[in-house]
């Protein structure tokens, strides 16, 4: 009986042993450093707005990351809800600041962007929006200026940033109309002098080993499903560009116009501006798993429109219920997956992404 014992205490002990090995295994595969990141914004879409991406959805991609949390988004005064400039602003700094602020403390101390520790790491760097590249969510992650309008410096910044790849709309941003506006061949000489290839189309060929600047459109690029380049065929382009860096990436994609929708209140806009995200995540899950040395991380700045959904009888389709045509203090959702993608799962604040990507970059 006592040698039975002592056998079942030795088993026990192996069993511990093994379960503990391999669970070290499993948290080290977990919290490994990731080699590039990319950073999917969907700017103002909280839950709602995946409650009718889900119920829209015959495949519901953000249901493919491994984990989810949730982020509280308010600026610098705790009980103020935020607008995109600060809250990009926290997202690419890990640090608050006031509304309509972007890459600046509160007293307007310059702040170190997570694009700007990726370059000092020698990685290439990538930027993506289907508003202007000089909007708020996009400029918030190379650009230092006290107001978030200052469209004519932010453009000046992004030229001066060593900034890979941007790809959006905003043509008529570079223009330097202080100086009585330039016409298009002045704008492509003056980028082509700094060392910029423009393209507008986006199947062009692109030279290798230069920065890249894509304007597709004036201002805005148009909504979704019209819009031309899609925002999957911009950011597939620019992972064309990135990928061969051996040092990584960080990329960063905005689906911008999902806010647009919620502050008009415009239910079949902000489907389609989900659905275009949910096209989004299934391409960049596909390029997750080809390339499982990559970060995939996707969230908001914050809500709009603070809408929910509910089922219309007489429709017999969903219909929304806005509580507001600005942005909401909710909380928005955070999924990620990957090397390093198990410290997401947590309800945390939109700072600590920002403070995490950096920690990433920079412990490499």
């Amino acid at each position: 009986m006592r040698q039975y014992s002592i056998q079942l205490i030795r088993l026990c002990v192996l069993i511990f042993v093994l379960s503990a090995v391999a669970c070290t295994k499993v948290f080290w595969k977990e919290n490994d450093r990731p080699k590039s990141i990319i950073l999917i914004i969907a700017d103002g879409a909280g839950t709602g707005h995946h409650s009718s991406l889900f119920y829209d959805s015959d495949e519901y991609f953000p249901a493919q990351f491994a984990h989810v949390g949730l982020l509280s988004t308010h600026p610098a005064t705790r009980k103020r809800v935020t607008d995109s400039a600060a809250a990009a602003t926290a997202l690419s700094t890990g640090i608050k600041t006031d509304n309509g602020i972007l890459g600046l403390d509160p007293a307007g101390e310059r702040l170190t962007t997570i694009v700007e520790y990726a370059i000092k790491q020698g990685m290439a760097t990538g930027l993506v929006a289907t508003s202007t590249i000089t909007h708020a969510t996009p400029a918030g992650f190379a650009a230092h200026v006290k107001s978030r309008g200052n469209y004519a410096e932010i453009a000046r910044q992004l030229i001066k940033a060593d900034v890979t790849v941007m790809l959006g709309g905003g043509r008529l941003h570079f223009l330097d109309t202080d100086n009585g506006g330039l016409q298009e061949e002045d704008l492509l000489a003056g980028l082509h002098r700094s060392g910029i290839q423009v393209i507008s189309q986006i199947g062009e060929q692109v030279s290798s080993g230069g920065r890249i600047i894509g304007l597709f459109a004036p201002e805005a690029l148009p909504r979704a499903p019209e819009r031309k380049p899609s925002t999957s065929e911009m950011a597939l382009k620019a992972l064309e560009i990135l990928e061969h860096d051996p040092d990584g990436f960080f990329l960063m994609v905005e689906e911008s116009q999902v806010d647009w929708a919620g502050h008009a209140n415009d239910f079949k806009y902000l489907r389609d501006e989900m659905r275009s995200l949910n096209e989004l995540c299934g391409v960049l899950l596909a390029y997750q798993t080809q390339h499982p040395d990559v970060l995939l991380v996707l969230t908001a700045d914050h809500e709009t429109g603070g809408v929910s959904v509910a089922f219309n009888d007489q429709t017999n389709d969903l219909t929304p219920n806005w509580g507001t045509e600005h942005h909401s203090g909710n909380l928005v959702p955070i999924f990620a997956t990957g090397p390093g993608s198990a410290a997401f799962d947590a309800v945390a604040d939109i700072t600590f992404v920002g403070q995490t990507l950096i920690e990433y970059v920079n412990r490499r």
